[in-house]
């Protein structure tokens, strides 16, 4: 019996009664006719009705579109400059302020800083970019400097010079450490996409969107239906990140720069 408590799955799903649980008490002591916190069963029936909108899974193509952009333009940046700092020390020293404050700076402050220099309907993909982009080019970096020794050692005796031997072997090696980092800020990206849409109030289209119309028409059922859409795919989503971690963890992958 104790085996089976303590088993993760069993936990997880205790977790997910007891969220639901909480769900109910709030909104029987908070709720009015589900203006402010509707209950579970009137957001699920909110959820069915938006999933037979064909508008629902137009919003969440463009919003997957906006995050794979600046997701895909990240990941070149980062590789780029990934494989430079990792492959040379002494850049990878040139570029800790930089990503510094790109990992300090809060997120919302770079919402609002890129519709003010951009066009608001921009924002959201290079609000993705920023975001992702130090985790990726750490990525990268942890698996350039996880490369053995005895390797590049090598390779400088086979008459390997420093790009042949990041392009040739290092980079081979690191990807693993790449896909990790990829997977672990995938996710991320679905999200950030998301809040960029709702806050700047710009982009026609997308969840983020939607959201923010919902609640200025004070729809909160609707609110809480796209919210639980978004849960669900970012449980999804989550879950495979998991998978993909426990199996790096297995082959002796941890990304960590501080080496």
């Amino acid at each position: 019996m104790r085996k089976f408590i303590s088993n993760k799955y069993t936990l997880f799903s205790l977790g997910i009664i007891f969220v639901i649980g909480l769900w109910f008490i709030i909104s029987a002591f908070f709720d009015v006719n589900g203006a402010i916190f509707p209950s579970p069963i009137l957001t699920l029936q909110s959820l069915g009705n938006i999933l037979t909108k064909g508008q629902t899974y137009s919003s969440l193509g463009f919003t997957f579109l906006r995050m794979i952009i600046g997701f895909t333009i990240s990941f070149v940046l980062a590789l780029a400059f990934g494989m430079i700092a990792g492959n040379w020390p002494k850049m990878y020293h040139f570029f800790r302020p930089l990503m510094t404050v790109l990992k300090s700076v809060p997120t919302v402050a770079f919402v609002f800083v890129l519709v003010v220099l951009t066009n608001a309907r921009e924002a959201p993909i290079l609000v993705v970019l920023i975001v992702c982009f130090p985790i990726l080019y750490e990525a990268v970096v942890g698996g350039f400097r996880n490369v053995e020794k005895e390797i590049v050692e090598a390779s400088k005796v086979d008459g390997a010079n420093s790009v042949k031997s990041a392009f040739h072997i290092k980079l081979p090696l690191a990807v693993p450490y790449i896909v990790v980092g990829m997977v672990s800020s995938f996710g991320l990206s679905f999200k950030i996409a998301i809040m960029s849409e709702a806050l700047t109030g710009a982009t026609k289209n997308g969840i983020g969107s939607s959201i923010q119309y919902a609640y200025s028409q004070m729809e909160m059922a609707d609110v809480f239906a796209y919210s639980l859409l978004v849960i669900i795919l970012m449980l999804i989503v989550t879950l495979l990140e998991d998978v993909v971690k426990q199996i790096a963890k297995k082959k002796g992958i941890v990304i960590d720069n501080n080496k």
